[in-house]
C-alpha cells in the first residue's frame, strides 16, 4: 500500500484518508507550536510525518496551546482516539507552562521569601533558589503533567493499544528574540521576566531555564514508568548553539529536523511506517 500525495491531514482530510487507505498506519499530533509552528514549514508535526510517509498523520498542533486551551480540545481529541483506534498518539505540551509566557508567574528577586513546597526537587542551584518560586512552580509542573494523563485516561478507556509518546522539548536560549512573522513580532517568552526580578547574567539565565526543563523531564520520566504503553522521547540536549534556535523557545528548520530524525524516527520506527 501507497499513500497517494499528504499524508498530514486536518480532520476532514484525515477522515477521508482512512476511508481511501484503511490499512494505513495512524497517528494523532496532538500539542503546541513544536507541532505547529505557523508558517514553519518544518515543525516536528511536519518533520515526522515526511519520515513515516505510509501513516496517515491527523493534524491537531496549535501555536500556543496552554494548559486551559489543552482542556478545551479534549472533548474533541477523545472523540478522535475513539474513532481512529491510533497506532501512535504523539503528545507535545508542558513548554508553553515550563518555559513560556507562564513563567512570568513563578519568577521571583532573590530578596523576597523562598518556599520549596512538597516536589522532590534534590540539589537545587542557587540561581534557581533565588529566582524561583519553587511551591508555585511545582504546582504549574503539576498541572502539565495532569494533562498528558488526561490524553492517556482517554486512550485507556478507547483505545488501550495506542502508544502515547511525550517529549522533553531541548533547553532554550533566553535571548530575547521573539516570534516573528513578516512584519509582526510578539516579545520575548523568557528573558524579559528574568531580567525583571534581577537575573541579568546570561550564565545564570541558562542554569535556571535548563534546571525548568530538567525537572519537567524528570516528572514525564516518573509517569512513563508508571504507565503502560507510553514512551518518552527525551531530546535534550540536542541542539548544542544558540544559532540553532529562531527565538527563545522555537528552533530553526535544520534543528527540528535534527530533533525528528535522531530522537523521534528511532522511537517511532517500530510503530509506524
Amino acid at each position: 500500500m501507497k499513500i497517494i500525495g499528504q499524508n498530514n491531514l486536518t480532520l476532514s482530510q484525515f477522515d477521508k484518508a482512512v476511508v481511501k487507505y484503511p490499512d494505513a498506519r495512524r497517528a494523532l499530533c496532538f500539542g503546541d507550536s513544536w507541532f505547529q509552528y505557523v508558517p514553519h514549514p518544518t515543525d516536528l508535526n511536519k518533520q515526522i510525518a515526511k519520515l513515516f510517509k505510509q501513516t496517515l498523520f491527523l493534524r491537531e498542533g496549535v501555536a500556543g496551546r496552554d494548559s486551559a486551551m489543552w482542556k478545551a480540545a479534549l472533548p474533541r481529541i477523545q472523540r478522535e482516539i475513539g474513532t481512529y483506534q491510533f497506532d501512535a498518539i504523539l503528545l507535545s505540551t508542558g513548554g508553553n507552562d515550563i518555559v513560556g509566557e507562564e513563567l512570568k508567574e513563578f519568577v521571583k528577586e532573590s530578596s523576597f521569601p523562598q518556599s520549596p513546597g512538597d516536589m522532590p526537587w534534590g540539589e537545587i542551584p542557587g540561581p534557581v533558589f533565588d529566582h524561583i518560586h519553587l511551591d508555585t512552580f511545582g504546582h504549574a509542573l503539576r498541572y502539565a503533567i495532569r494533562d498528558i494523563k488526561s490524553v492517556v485516561q482517554c486512550r485507556d478507556l478507547y483505545a488501550r493499544n495506542s502508544i502515547v509518546y511525550v517529549h522533553t522539548y531541548d533547553y532554550i536560549w533566553p535571548s530575547g528574540i521573539g516570534y516573528k512573522l513578516g512584519p509582526f513580532k510578539m516579545k520575548p517568552w523568557v528573558k524579559p521576566y528574568l531580567d525583571g526580578v534581577g537575573l541579568t547574567n546570561p550564565a545564570q539565565q541558562r542554569v535556571v531555564t535548563n534546571w525548568l526543563v530538567d525537572q519537567f523531564a524528570r516528572e514525564l520520566r516518573a509517569l512513563v514508568s508508571q504507565t503502560a504503553n507510553m514512551t518518552l522521547i527525551d531530546s535534550r540536549g540536542a541542539l548544542k548553539t544558540q544559532q540553532q534556535w529562531e527565538n527563545e523557545i522555537h528552533p530553526k528548520a535544520a534543528g527540528f529536523e535534527s530533533i525528528a530524525k535522531k530522537f523521534w524516527k528511532p522511537a517511532l520506527s517500530t510503530v509506524l511506517k
